[in-house]
């Protein structure tokens, strides 16, 4: 490494409408009404006590007498007709001590109100399912949306949390991920949008241990991180909303706006990562300034070249973009964050899966007398793959990078075997949660 690249290093050291609200997960609601039913069974077995006491305290019936004497079958029979609507008349109670007396008034009153509100209870149940379960619902995580980032969310929460309850929240019906969510234990489905009052309001967030918002919408997000705000103040330190766009992230994060809630882009996070852990250490073991090639110019590789500007600047000579819409991105990029001008910077508005697109790229690179490093970070994983797959056979002596969603057994394996690396956004992205993981911030839940 050259002495004024050691000395750079040390220097940086230092809306559409919603559907109608439904509710899938027959597994948690099977799980809440045992639970319910067992309450209820106890607070019955209770009041049969109770009454069983009076009896055998003297207390007599007025209409059938002689019942205290009574075998324990008879006298239950009796007890359970006071729970039946126009059952047996028994009379009053009569006879005995006072406090006995005045127990079996309170099972006679007792009786008739717990199968009132049993009946109520099935007839709301019938009405309106979800609302019931929701109401039910205590220290529960709210996350809203249903993509691939929310799925690989709850199963990281259930490897941490795995009695935690949780709502998901999801817009569109047809979401297949919806279905997979619904089958997890302790986990319901609600169809409606997030960033909307009345949802927001049947969410029990009163009630609520924090709320992840992952829906694919930055402004959906952010108007429901806004709204909970305003609904439910006390809730907005443990809300977690995602900004996959990495200027409008930094706006919110320079102007202080919605400050009281936690902000992250997942981009960011795994960019960092890629920076900090692969390119910063292979950049210290070549002496000449290095070529970066990012194949892929959409948010990913943005939030890379920016990284790369803000943490390894001065160590690369050359940044070759390649996207589809290349031209296009480049501007956007210029505009909103800017090239820097310590290296220089080429764009191919080409198809990666194109054999011509790398013989360009061989050709602008062939002036740079060190191994290039390829960053293949478009938003197909399985492009990502069969480019490092091609270009780990074509340049062997390149550092190959190749971003995918989640890492899989079949790609780790093919990875190791022909020498190039596999970045996982969501792994990177749910490393970087932390304490988000356990349901709040601080919180010691199991």
């Amino acid at each position: 490494m050259t002495a004024g690249k050691r000395r750079r290093t040390a220097e940086r050291r230092p809306a559409p409408s919603a559907l109608p609200m439904d509710v899938t997960s027959r597994r948690f609601a099977r799980l809440s009404g045992l639970r319910w039913l067992w309450w209820r069974m106890l607070v019955l077995a209770l009041v049969i006590g109770l009454g069983l006491v009076a009896l055998e305290a003297g207390v007599e019936l007025s209409e059938r007498p002689g019942i205290g004497r009574a075998p324990l079958p008879a006298r239950l029979y009796y007890l359970l007709g006071l729970f039946v609507f126009g059952g047996l008349d028994l009379g009053v109670p009569s006879g005995g001590p006072p406090w006995a007396r005045d127990l079996l008034w309170l099972v006679y009153f007792a009786a008739p109100a717990i199968t009132t509100t049993a009946l109520i209870e099935g007839l709301l149940l019938i009405l309106s399912p979800q609302a019931w379960r929701l109401r039910r619902l205590r220290g529960h995580v709210v996350i809203g949306g249903c993509g691939r980032l929310a799925l690989r969310y709850l199963d990281r929460l259930r490897q941490t949390s795995p009695k935690t309850p949780v709502l998901v929240v999801e817009r569109r019906a047809e979401n297949p991920h919806a279905r997979v969510i619904a089958e997890r234990p302790r986990t319901e489905v609600l169809y409606g949008d997030v960033a909307s009052d009345a949802v927001l309001q049947s969410l029990g967030l009163e009630r609520a241990l924090s709320v992840i918002l992952l829906t694919g919408d930055d402004h959906a997000n952010l108007d429901a991180a806004s709204r909970i705000c305003r609904i439910r103040p006390q809730l907005a330190r443990r809300t977690l909303v995602h900004v996959s766009d990495i200027r409008l992230l930094r706006v919110l994060e320079h102007g202080g706006i919605l400050d009281q809630v936690a902000k992250f882009n997942g981009y960011r996070s795994a960019a960092r990562h890629l920076v900090a852990n692969t390119l910063l250490p292979h950049f210290h073991l070549t002496e000449r300034a290095d070529a970066v090639v990012l194949a892929g110019f959409g948010r990913f590789g943005q939030t890379v070249l920016d990284e790369l500007q803000r943490a390894a600047g001065g160590q690369f000579q050359v940044v070759v973009v390649i996207d589809l819409e290349a031209e296009q991105r480049a501007q956007v990029f210029d505009e909103q964050l800017g090239f820097d001008r310590g290296y220089r910077h080429h764009v191919l508005q080409a198809d990666l899966r194109h054999p011509g697109t790398w013989k360009r790229v061989r050709e602008l690179l062939g002036e740079i007398q060190t191994r290039p490093v390829f960053v293949l970070g478009s938003g197909d994983d399985g492009v990502n793959i069969r480019t490092a797959l091609g270009l780990s056979h074509r340049m062997p002596e390149s550092k190959i990078v190749a971003r995918c969603f989640d890492q899989t057994s079949f790609t780790r394996q093919i990875s190791e075997q022909c020498g190039f690396e596999i970045v996982s956004t969501s792994e990177l992205l749910l490393d970087s949660m932390g304490e988000w993981l356990a349901g709040a911030p601080g919180s010691t839940r199991r």
